[in-house]
């Protein structure tokens, strides 16, 4: 979804070229009534929409659908890209992009879409998180009562699906400042939830930490 019609349609024509089904649209209302009326793998937002921000969508549609989203835009600033990726962002590219990148980056967005769905939700190596109660259920059964910020953490490495996400980052999606204090707030919570889930299920928590890295969820897990 992009406000410039010529982009837009350059867009549209390359990605169909390359095999794929794509609805073009300029406005948020246009992509809502999109939404309600078929089924996406992924979608492609740009920021300077006519009539809503594209940040508010791709929160919406963290929040409310499981598509791949990809943030396509002139803003290439550091807070920008922060904003996005805090909004739900899978990828931040900056225009003018690659169409070929580009067209790559939805492709490997569509197939884990499809992983996902194709893979039965009651899998017995999976984890799951359940958003309105806060529990994690451990593939045997355990359920893990979670406070506001171990569910917070939880649910970012869950949806980041098995990629890595930075200490940096984490930080700022936890609403952490970056000092010292904080940081070592940051490594207590993170020391309380391996402990917590230790403690019921008598296993290491799924979180992997690739020092220097970052942090992701090395297990399966729903998302229900």
């Amino acid at each position: 979804m992009d406000d410039d019609i010529v982009m837009r349609e350059a867009l549209a024509y390359f990605v169909e070229d390359e095999g794929y089904s794509m609805k073009a649209v300029g406005s948020a209302r246009e992509f809502y009534q999109c939404l309600d009326q078929e089924s996406f793998d992924v979608a492609v937002i740009d920021i300077g929409l006519p009539d809503q921000s594209g940040y508010v969508l791709a929160e919406y549609v963290r929040h409310n659908t499981d598509l791949g989203i990809i943030i396509l835009t002139a803003h290439s600033d550091i807070e920008h890209r922060i904003r996005g990726y805090s909004c739900g962002a899978d990828l931040y590219l900056v225009k003018p992009v690659n169409m070929r990148e580009l067209v790559a980056a939805i492709e490997n967005l569509a197939k884990r879409h499809l992983e996902r769905h194709s893979q039965p939700m009651a899998s017995m190596n999976a984890w799951v998180l359940h958003l309105s109660t806060r529990l994690l259920i451990s593939p045997d059964g355990v359920e893990i009562n979670l406070t506001g910020k171990e569910f917070n953490l939880v649910r970012i490495l869950a949806e980041a699906d098995e990629n890595l996400i930075g200490r940096r980052q984490l930080l700022t999606l936890l609403a952490y400042p970056e000092d010292d204090y904080l940081g070592r707030a940051f490594d207590s919570l993170m020391l309380r939830l391996r402990n917590k889930i230790r403690k019921l299920t008598g296993e290491d928590a799924p979180v992997l930490n690739f020092h220097g890295v970052g942090y992701c969820f090395s297990g399966q897990v729903n998302i229900q």
